[in-house]
């Protein structure tokens, strides 16, 4: 009776039949081209989660800080915008680059090098705006106009991201999150 028990126990307590017997595939690699593709996009992509630390940073303070302080968010602003338009010729090169060898592909490809085009603009304006509001005595003007301009800028970026997911998934691209593990696949 007690090893009927012991068995039961065990059984109950281990993982699923089914999960004993997956097979972990780890993904294709990459050609030279799209793993020079990916490397380029994640990179200008990571260049724009500063803006969106930027704006969440000057969100949150826009109630409760001091003008000066609110000047000196717009300011931090203006620097992630730059910095981020700088960093999009580079990315748009690459799109440019890419071996867009089907029609799925060459339509993801000029959608993205649409959306390049628009967030370039969205950064340009940011910076000049952003730089406006940076000078000394700007803090109620920050405190007004701010959040507005800081939210419009986070939805162009959001839209962005959308299209960049497109486009690495037409293009064979697999992203996942840092420390995302494999997903099993049942044989």
């Amino acid at each position: 009776m007690s090893r009927l028990f012991l068995i039961l126990l065990v059984a109950f307590w281990s993982q699923d039949l089914v999960a004993q017997g997956t097979v972990v595939v780890p993904e294709p690699a990459l050609d030279v081209g799209r793993a020079t593709l990916r490397d380029e996009l994640l990179r200008f992509r990571d260049t724009l989660s500063t803006i969106d630390a930027a704006a969440a940073r000057l969100q949150r303070d826009n109630g409760s800080a001091s003008p000066e302080a609110l000047v000196s968010r717009a300011h931090v602003m203006s620097e992630a915008c730059a910095r981020s338009a700088r960093n999009t010729p580079p990315a748009r090169r690459s799109v440019l680059s890419a071996d867009a060898n089907n029609k799925a592909r060459l339509q993801r490809q000029g959608e993205m090098l649409q959306a390049l085009d628009r967030l370039r603009g969205v950064l340009s304006k940011c910076e000049t705006e952003f730089q406006g509001f940076s000078r000394p005595g700007q803090g109620e003007t920050v405190r007004g106009y701010g959040n507005d301009r800081a939210g419009r800028v986070q939805a162009a970026l959001r839209e962005y991201e959308t299209v960049l997911a497109r486009f690495l998934n037409a293009m064979g691209i697999k992203v996942s999150p840092l420390g995302a593990k494999p997903r099993p696949v049942s044989s």
